[in-house]
C-alpha cells in the first residue's frame, strides 16, 4: 500500500486518524471518556481526566501517565464497592 501512496494520499490518511482514529487507540479512547463520564458522576470535585484512564495512548503520547491494567482493576473495585453502599 505504501509503494503506491501519493504523497497527497498520506496527507489524507494521516488528517483522516486524527479525527477518527482506530484500532486500539480508539477503543482506549472511547474507554477513557466512559471512564471519566463515570468518575465525573459519582465524584465529589473534579474527576480525573480521560487521558489518566488511558495507558495504551498515554504510552504512544510518551507522557508515562497512564495507569496499569492492576492499577485501573483495584479503581473500579473502590468506584463499584461505593456505589454498591
Amino acid at each position: 500500500m505504501y509503494e503506491a501512496l501519493t504523497a497527497e494520499e498520506l496527507l489524507e490518511w494521516e488528517a483522516l486518524y486524527a479525527i477518527d482514529p482506530w484500532g486500539e487507540e480508539r477503543y482506549e479512547t472511547l474507554h477513557g471518556v466512559l471512564c471519566n463520564l463515570m468518575d465525573a458522576c459519582h465524584r465529589k470535585g473534579t474527576p480525573e481526566p480521560p487521558l489518566h484512564y488511558m495507558p495504551f495512548v498515554s504510552a504512544l503520547r510518551g507522557d508515562g501517565g497512564g495507569q496499569t491494567d492492576e492499577q485501573m482493576k483495584a479503581i473500579w473495585s473502590n468506584v463499584v464497592a461505593q456505589w454498591n453502599s
